[in-house]
């Protein structure tokens, strides 16, 4: 075939024993091969032994994806087709037997997957190394069977039922084609090809105690031998340990099946061998979760109950493989511990506020953002998401935090703020570093003053360097407190015109600031507000609810700006809903949702 692209909108479908070995002999691995060649062992993928090869393909992001979309089509179809039943309250109650095709709900049973077949779309799709056909699926649903369900699928052990008859496709399907160990050979499938079926199958036949079921009562007259070793006053070691009935009681799963009116038989499959395939974790679960429902009731905690649940633990994997699909480092977790991931939960449109009220003072107004809410209900890390917004888009962003101890320190927050934005340009060392092109900009427009900031802001003076010679007032404490305050205005100035960038300014627990610290913002804001120089400067802050009051620093802050005309956005964050806590959670743990509602309501 040419490597030339070429593009085609034909609908190629494939049986699913098929598809499986296609798309196996498609995976590309030669990326694998390059960095894992040596001397020793071929270097292509096509002289490796074909069990190695396929082991392989089967643990490649492009056949675990193209497998999922595959496992999510043919349970959305059956959603779909137990919805429409539902809707008609049943095929009792149906008249029109037609209107429900039989192939979207299949009868069930343990040979679904020789009835399975896979739609591939060439839409825009160019038949070359990078593009494959057999990747691009479009749905995956049953050939018509012709036959009209018997149990119409209505009843509960119908639906539970068809959750075990997915998850042997899905077995086979992860598996690359082979049919569980337990189950033989008998129809479809495959032998596997590095043995891990036939291994685990044999291993299944070994009786768990070496007991004769046959003489289960000679057992216990032989166990009886032991009643003079306890004593007179106790009873017998059979009655001890369960009773006359001990060895008469039935298994309740062997009983649970027996009394099902069932049409094939139902197997105890084992999701082993997909483990010693080494495919992940959370994929071997679901499938064993879904063979649980091998005896028309959830017989594990987590079980599946209906096939939308499967259908949302299959999309969860599709659309964050990496929280839900593959297997977490455990020793980087065991350092770290768990931690929440990157993402705003529930925050969205706050977020999304935030971000149109920076874009508007950034393009030549003067607005800022006060963000409030209880403890806990993820202030700060609305602002610390925020400023991954900020430094994505070029600006600078500063960050500080006030402390209920130092609320008597002048510009406690602010001094930290500016403090680890000098040591970060610190690390850019050289002669011609940010630092130092910083440092030459402060000299020429602040001259020997800004030896005043180096008290305050310590990197700074390692940034402006030994030539800085000190420069002594004799002023009194409200004349050198205003000159620190006009030299901070100025650095903000500064660094804002030396990297032609908006400063924003972040400041958490506004209930504690100083009067000095928010007198500065105020000036920042109104001097953007009212400057012919383009200042481009933003401010953000973070306070807890009801501890703002009249005589607040801040309150006086709100009341000025007001006066000002800068415009001020106020965004009130309410405790989290149980389905936001439950989500965050689920990626936390890396569980999903159905799993961990429990521990969030």
């Amino acid at each position: 075939m040419s490597t030339a692209a070429t593009s085609c909108t034909a609908e190629t479908t494939f049986l699913l024993s098929k598809w499986i070995g296609r798309a196996i002999d498609e995976v590309d691995l030669s990326a694998l091969a390059n960095g894992t060649s040596t001397g020793a062992a071929p270097d292509h993928p096509s002289q490796w032994p074909t069990n190695v090869r396929n082991s392989m393909a089967l643990c490649s992001d492009e056949y675990l994806m193209s497998a999922l979309r595959v496992a999510r089509s043919l349970a959305d179809g059956i959603c779909e087709a137990e919805d429409n039943i539902a809707e008609k309250g049943g095929r009792e109650n149906n008249d029109n037997d037609d209107e429900i095709p039989p192939s979207l709900l299949p009868e069930p049973g343990i040979n679904w997957a020789d009835n399975v077949q896979v739609h591939l779309s060439s839409e825009g799709a160019e038949f070359n190394e990078i593009s494959k056909l057999h990747f691009n699926i479009q749905r995956a649903d049953f050939l018509p069977s012709g036959e009209t369900p018997d149990s119409g699928g209505s009843s509960d052990e119908d639906a539970m039922r068809r959750i075990y008859s997915l998850g042997i496709v899905l077995y086979e399907i992860f598996s690359g084609g082979e049919r569980p160990p337990e189950m033989g050979h008998q129809t479809g499938g495959r032998k596997s090809d590095d043995g891990t079926a036939e291994f685990f199958h044999e291993l299944s036949q070994e009786d768990a105690f070496p007991i004769d079921d046959g003489n289960i009562d000679d057992l216990a007259d032989e166990l009886k031998l032991f009643d003079g070793f306890i004593g007179d006053e106790d009873h017998s070691l059979c009655d001890a340990i369960g009773g006359d009935d001990f060895f008469n009681v039935e298994n309740p799963r062997k009983s649970k099946r027996q009394t099902q009116s069932c049409s094939y038989k139902v197997y105890d499959v084992s999701v082993e061998p997909l483990k010693a395939k080494c495919l992940p974790g959370s994929l071997c679960d679901l499938v064993a979760n879904m063979l649980d429902c091998a005896d028309c009731y959830p017989s594990g905690e987590d079980s599946y109950h209906t096939m939308s649940e499967v259908r949302d633990d299959l999309q969860m994997m599709l659309e964050k493989p990496t929280i839900y699909l593959y297997d977490q480092d455990m020793g980087r977790l065991s350092i770290t511990g768990l931690q929440p991931g990157g993402a705003v939960f529930g925050r969205n449109a706050q977020l999304s506020t935030i971000k149109d009220t920076y874009r508007r003072s950034v393009s030549g107004g003067s607005e800022m953002v006060i963000i409030s809410g209880a403890s806990g209900s993820g202030k700060s890390l609305l602002g610390h998401e925020f400023e991954k917004h900020v430094l994505a888009g070029g600006g600078i962003f500063l960050s500080g935090k006030f402390d209920q101890l130092q609320q008597g320190t002048p510009f406690s927050a602010l001094a930290s703020a500016f403090n680890v934005y000098c040591g970060i340009l610190l690390e850019d060392s050289g002669p011609s570093s940010i630092a130092g092109v910083l440092a030459s900009k402060l000299r020429s427009s602040m001259g020997r003053d800004v030896h005043y900031l180096t008290k305050l802001i310590p990197n700074l003076a390692i940034i402006l360097g030994p030539e800085t010679s000190p420069i002594y007032h004799n002023d009194d404490c409200d004349n050198g407190q205003k000159r620190l305050l006009y030299l901070l205005c100025q650095f903000v100035d500064v660094i804002s015109s030396t990297f032609s960038a908006p400063v924003t300014l972040f400041l958490d627990d506004l209930q504690w600031a100083d009067t000095a610290s928010i007198e500065a913002v105020n000036n920042l804001l109104i001097t953007a507000s009212t400057s012919l120089q383009d200042k481009r400067f933003f401010f953000l802050g973070c306070c807890r609810e009801g501890e703002i009051n009249g005589g607040h620093p801040v309150w006086k802050l709100l009341t000025n700006l007001e006066r000002a005309s800068v415009g001020c956005t106020n965004i009130k964050l309410d405790l989290m809903d149980e389905h936001t806590i439950n989500t965050m959670v689920s990626e936390t743990l890396s569980l999903f949702p159905r799993l961990t509602r429990s521990l969030s309501s």
